[in-house]
């Protein structure tokens, strides 16, 4: 009997502990429930709506401006010498390279000279011209001797005209005349200005009529070569203006025109080609990596200072000012401007305002407050 109500005792007494304990267990849960992640919904791209006040001054919000901007691809390339600027120095005679006088890298003026020849058929042929030039001074004045001397003198300009097509300058010419002395060597000239690229030759080796020994560029335009995704080559045109940018020049901007769109993809990298002339100021150098902007036409767009951009993980976001008086982080598609402003392609109304001032500290205190 003892026994038994001992049992009885002990039973009302766990069932009393297990009603109370159970409430509590279930406060704590409700006082303390899951972490919510302050990651942007995927969906909306948006974060919940802020009710903490920030102290104004510390911020500026204000409307975008909408403008009329121009709708670019961008592109990527290098420069490269201008093929049609490229010129072969090549021989008109055969003969012996006895000396090279300019190297690779070494800009040269138009006619100057580049390398010196030494060909028995070019000291031949200046002893013809001395020999027809004396000829035709022996018989000249006489009425006996006049149609004599009118041969002398025809024979004179064939000679002249043999040394010119063999590459003598005039200057060589009349030298040979007035002094009567036969040079050893041919003078081979640049036939443009430019920079020396390429020499094929070293000193002394032999070259026959025709071959070149060295190339010339003239570097005064170059050639832009760049690449456009296959998804743009409808919206891509010939005359269509184009800005150039390059990493070395910081700042700078060159403009140029499309002159050519390739007449096929690139396999491998399945893009298209276009190539546009760029004047050179001097500062330009072929194998620079340059970034274009095309235009191929235009669209209205919202403008914010870059200041209200806050870039995070590659990504592009503002902050909007609600008519609540809360805020919201959003994320937005941007593209570059001028004047230290940012087109937002995507992610805002014309009629929202938008964090100019304080974007970036406004962020750091919405985060904290998560």
């Amino acid at each position: 009997m003892h026994k038994a109500l001992m049992l009885f005792i002990i039973f009302v007494l766990g069932a009393a502990a297990g009603a109370m304990l159970a409430p509590i267990s279930w406060r704590q849960d409700q006082a303390h429930p899951p972490e919510i992640s302050n990651q942007p919904d995927p969906v909306s791209q948006e974060s919940q709506p802020r009710t903490d006040r920030v102290d104004p001054d510390f911020f500026e919000s204000a409307l975008p401006e909408s403008r009329e901007i121009s709708d670019q691809i961008p592109i990527m390339g290098r420069l490269a010498f201008n093929a049609e600027n490229i010129h072969l120095v090549s021989a008109r005679i055969a003969g012996r390279l006895d000396r090279i006088l300019v190297f690779e890298g070494v800009t040269v003026k138009p006619g100057q000279p580049v390398a010196a020849l030494y060909s028995p058929e070019y000291i031949s042929a200046q002893n013809e011209l001395l020999l027809a030039r004396n000829t035709w001074r022996t018989l000249q004045g006489s009425q006996v001797t006049q149609g004599l001397a009118e041969d002398a003198e025809s024979t004179l300009q064939s000679s002249r005209e043999r040394m010119r097509v063999m590459g003598a300058s005039e200057q060589d010419i009349r030298q040979l005349e007035q002094t009567g002395k036969i040079n050893e060597h041919l003078l081979l000239r640049a036939p443009i200005g430019g920079v020396v690229t390429v020499r094929n030759m070293d000193p002394g080796a032999f070259i026959n009529l025709g071959d070149s020994f060295m190339s010339i560029a003239d570097v005064s335009t170059l050639w832009f070569y760049g690449n456009v995704y296959e998804q743009d080559y409808a919206r891509i045109k010939l005359g269509q203006a184009m800005q150039l940018s390059l990493q070395a020049l910081p700042g700078k901007v060159y403009r140029a025109r499309v002159e050519l769109i390739s007449p096929s993809l690139d396999s491998e990298t399945n893009t298209l080609r276009v190539r546009c002339l760029v004047v050179n100021d001097g500062q330009l150098r072929p194998d620079m990596f340059a970034t274009a902007s095309l235009n191929v036409g235009k669209h209205q767009a919202l403008l914010v200072p870059a200041d209200a951009i806050i870039r995070s993980l590659q990504l592009d976001y503002i902050i909007v000012e609600m008519t609540d008086g809360n805020f919201r982080k959003r994320q937005v598609t941007t593209m570059p401007y001028q004047d230290g402003l940012v087109a937002i392609v995507q992610g805002l109304a014309a009629r929202e305002k938008v964090v100019v001032r304080g974007a970036t500290l406004l962020n750091q205190k919405l985060s904290g407050a998560a």
